[in-house]
């Protein structure tokens, strides 16, 4: 018990695996030893090893890749990572800036590398390319897709759907996850810590009047020039990234609350519900309320339509 106890405060700090064998000359050695032990070290080992190699992912597709998408992205959760949907469809339909909200969560840094699969491979590519700092590319082997993010630091993995076939899409994904990711270099736009530092003010107070002056400030930067460097960062204006931000947290609101349609508008930072609907529509392709329909796991109680009613009254005539 003495030599578990004490392995286990040892292993806490330990990371290679090599210091494991310096450590112990090897661990048949310590199988023999106390086989209890070497069990606590192959547990701990392997734990220590899935945490090391979990990626923070962002992936989305266009409508006809989202049953491939699903697939794939059960498997990497299987696998140990953390993966979000950067786009989910809205009235079973996919949205049209699916590589775009990829690429944006990988330069805000809500997921580590990026995903994308669609029937318009190319395209996706040049969408998620827009946004600055971001490195995407079309891979078709597995190959490619390591060499693409150790050497070029492509982050932004994009997956064509007609060549797709889900074992050879894993070997490519594990090729590109295992792969270190080479740093980029970006030019222009503002400095790498200040985006971040807008990024943050932006989301702890996206509930407040959030003017382009007052996100200039935050920077110490005039307003006309971080609107500009704002833009070759992240390829949309401050006020355009703003909305997008109040809708993100609406559609929260809208998943896992009740809160009424005016409160979410009030919380998330707009004057009037009308302006919310509005701004919500245009981002996300349908209204509030219907989103909230369709994403809330109690379905809401819906009015009978007329040919409902009208059905009702001959089952009961007929009675």
């Amino acid at each position: 018990m003495h030599l578990i106890a004490s392995t286990r405060r040892w292993f806490r700090g330990l990371r290679p695996t090599t210091q494991v064998a310096q450590y112990f000359q090897s661990l048949s050695e310590v199988r023999r030893y106390d086989p209890t032990a070497f069990e606590l070290l192959r547990r701990t080992m392997f734990r220590k090893e899935m945490e090391d190699n979990k990626v923070q992912i962002a992936i989305a597709s266009d409508e006809a890749g989202h049953e491939a998408k699903q697939r794939l992205a059960a498997k990497l959760i299987t696998a140990g990572h953390e993966v979000t949907d950067a786009a989910p469809p809205v009235q079973g339909q996919g949205r049209t800036d699916y590589a775009e909200q990829v690429a944006l969560s990988v330069l805000r840094h809500d997921a580590e590398r990026g995903i994308i699969i669609s029937s318009r491979a190319v395209g996706a590519s040049v969408a998620a390319n827009r946004v600055p700092g971001v490195r995407a590319a079309l891979c078709g082997d597995a190959h490619s897709a390591h060499v693409g993010a150790k050497i070029e630091g492509m982050n932004v993995l994009v997956l064509a759907l007609h060549s797709l076939q889900d074992d050879h899409a894993r070997e490519v994904v594990d090729a590109y996850l295992n792969a270190t990711l080479a740093p980029i270099e970006v030019v222009g736009g503002l400095p790498p810590r200040r985006l971040q530092r807008v990024f943050a003010h932006i989301r702890e107070n996206v509930a407040r009047g959030l003017s382009v002056s007052d996100l200039a400030q935050v920077v110490g930067m005039s307003q006309y020039y971080f609107s500009k460097l704002f833009k070759m960062s992240t390829g949309i204006t401050p006020h355009q990234y703003v909305m997008r931000q109040r809708v993100e947290r609406a559609q929260e609101h809208l998943r896992e609350s009740r809160m009424a349609l005016a409160e979410i508008a009030t919380q998330v930072g707009f004057e009037t519900q009308s302006h919310f609907t509005s701004v919500f529509r245009r981002l996300v392709g349908a209204t509030p309320k219907r989103y909230r329909e369709m994403h809330q796991a109690s379905p809401l109680v819906s009015v009978p339509s007329q040919e409902q009613q009208q059905a009702e009254e001959r089952k009961a005539t007929a009675a």
